[in-house]
């Protein structure tokens, strides 16, 4: 009975209170219960290895110092090391400034011979350097941002905790996801921004010039500097109003649309609009629609705004009086109707199709200004896809044109 009130257990009661105290500062739920199994295992190991012991020798001595934890023992239970090798982030532990002990995504990481090594020669970065091999060093869990290990542009959080005398535990979890998604927040919100700024500050030079008296009462010079500023409001009102889009799908990602909708009729409606809005190009329009298709699960405003959304981009970027071919046909399975329009334009090379759907990516951004882009437009038309459980594909030529395939499930019958 004594046996439950030696050190060794106290200490094992350490070492997951420790553990849980640790976790508790982690961001992730995963991340969280992993750690507080490791400690937990690695606790009853250490109860566990001290009752055998003292089952044998009943009269050895004990110290009043908590034992370290023998790492070789811990990776030798194949249980535990199957837990921890489990793990998507890399876990080492550390023991007098050298590593003894690392799991499968450690060794993917920092080397397969890193086992034995000094941190030094394991870690190869001064942050982390310093903060595992100074001995005095106080571990509060905390996260600490490291760069430069593993791929250029990786982002690292660090957490070190104690685990006994001289020994730590080192949790790298990979953060390159959160560091990009926050720099394409920046970017939106700076490239948002200048292309705003870009037609106010033409609005505000014109109307300067207009306050000109010489240059106001001229009727020919007021007409053209009012279209001008007209068409740049215009310009304004899409961006924003595309912007307002492009919020709300996203907010609705998540939430997939339950109402049956003939997309057929809409891709028609479409057409129609755009051949009465757009004489000249109107007329290049050509379609091929196979007669009785099912209805899709679809949201009917954002699959509108997809089908103009592709279509204007067509009739803009394709050559003119080249034909714009508008198709809708059920895929082989007949799970999926498949929305295909193709342009006979100048194409798009290889390298910039991977970035189409990218907010404000433009591939030649005079034209597009020029044509009255938003640099929204195939951005809006990936989420709607997206939101729709539906597929997107851009294919183009150098100097042929380019067509863009959607494809969106069919409703249940």
């Amino acid at each position: 009975m004594n046996s439950w009130f030696s050190p060794r257990v106290f200490f094992a009661f350490g070492l997951a209170f420790v553990g849980a105290v640790f976790a508790g500062q982690m961001l992730g739920v995963a991340e969280r219960i992993l750690v507080v199994f490791v400690s937990m295992l690695i606790a009853l190991f250490v109860v566990a290895e001290g009752h055998d012991h003292d089952e044998a020798v009943i009269d050895t001595p004990r110290s009043d110092e908590p034992r370290a934890i023998d790492a070789a023992s811990i990776t030798s239970h194949p249980q535990l090391q199957a837990f921890i090798d489990a793990s998507t982030d890399a876990i080492l532990m550390v023991e007098n400034a050298r590593v003894t002990a690392a799991n499968v995504v450690a060794l993917r990481l920092l080397g397969s011979n890193i086992v034995g090594q000094n941190v030094r020669m394991a870690f190869r970065h001064a942050g982390a350097i310093e903060r595992l091999s100074d001995p005095d060093a106080q571990h509060s869990g905390h996260p600490i941002k490291l760069t430069g290990i593993g791929q250029k542009n990786q982002l690292w959080e660090m957490r070190i905790q104690m685990m006994g005398p001289g020994q730590k535990i080192v949790h790298l979890a990979d953060r390159s996801g959160t560091q990009a998604a926050e720099k394409m927040r920046v970017d939106f919100v700076a490239n948002a921004s200048h292309e705003l700024l870009t037609p106010l500050a033409a609005v505000k030079g014109f109307i300067e010039t207009l306050d000109d008296p010489a240059a106001g009462e001229d009727p020919a010079t007021r007409s053209r500097f009012l279209g001008i500023m007209a068409k740049e409001t215009d310009r304004m009102q899409a961006l924003v109003r595309d912007l307002m889009s492009l919020s709300r799908i996203e907010a609705e990602k998540y939430d997939p649309p339950q109402t049956p909708v003939d997309f057929a009729q809409i891709v028609m409606e479409t057409v129609d609009q755009l051949r009465n809005s757009q004489k000249d190009r109107g007329a290049d329009i050509a379609v091929d629609i196979t007669a009785d298709l099912p209805a899709v699960i679809g949201d009917a405003g954002q699959l509108r705004q997809l089908a103009n959304n592709i279509l204007n981009n067509a009739m803009k970027y394709g050559k003119d009086g080249t034909p714009v071919l508008v198709s809708l046909v059920s895929s082989r399975s007949g799970a999926m109707l498949n929305f295909a329009v193709a342009d006979e334009g100048d194409g798009i090379a290889p390298e910039h199709l991977p970035r189409l759907t990218e907010r404000f990516y433009r591939v030649d951004s005079g034209r597009s200004r020029l044509v009255g882009g938003t640099g929204l437009g195939l951005s809006l038309v990936k989420h709607i896809v997206d939101r729709h459980r539906g597929h997107l594909e851009i294919r183009s030529t150098l100097g042929k044109g380019t067509t863009v395939s959607i494809l969106l499930p069919v409703a249940p019958a």
